[in-house]
């Protein structure tokens, strides 16, 4: 309950700054916006950069609990189980072939976490008064960066489902290969 009120308070703060920036209607590839939108980043500048730097902070956390999780989910029960299974002599191909899956979008999830980090912290080191147009640019690759991070953990909790059924089909199987009876 702890963490969806930490994630809950992590996006809305999000949705305070990206609101900011969408009120503007230029994507990062245009070459210009108008004086209008230029003068609306700088007068809500300090807001923006506040923002920013909450969501910095709180991302921070984030990221480290749940790479933690994520990662002791790997470590302390996938692997684990895996290990038994095959020490044992039973069929992990499921298993194994989740588990590869989950480790390698846990280690894309890493990378791009790192990626949204320092285009972050670029954009919170832009003086957005004097160049509002870089300051724009660089909270957009942000949020882009935010978006595929958001995407990395779906497919990590997808994973995690996929391995729960791999452990059920498992489970199953050895029932029924053993009539029940324990070896």
């Amino acid at each position: 309950m702890k963490f969806f009120k930490k994630l809950l308070s992590v996006s809305l703060a999000a949705a305070v700054i990206f609101s900011v920036i969408s009120l503007i209607n230029v994507s990062a590839q245009d070459a210009t916006i108008n004086s209008q939108q230029i003068t609306r980043i700088q007068e809500n500048c300090t807001l923006a950069k506040n923002t920013l730097n909450q969501l910095h902070a709180s991302d921070a956390l984030l990221r480290v609990n749940m790479g933690q999780l994520y990662e002791s989910i790997s470590t302390k029960l996938m692997d684990k189980f895996n290990n038994r299974v095959s020490n044992n002599d039973f069929n992990n191909t499921g298993l194994v072939s989740v588990i590869n899956s989950y480790n390698s979008t846990l280690d894309i999830f890493r990378s791009d976490y790192r990626t949204y980090e320092e285009h972050l912290s670029s954009a919170i080191n832009i003086d957005c008064k004097n160049q509002p147009v870089s300051f724009y640019d660089a909270v957009y690759s942000a949020r882009i960066d935010r978006d595929r991070v958001h995407d990395d953990i779906v497919k990590l909790n997808r994973y995690i489902g996929q391995y729960q059924s791999a452990v059920n089909q498992f489970e199953k199987d050895y029932i029924n290969s053993t009539n029940g009876v324990n070896r």
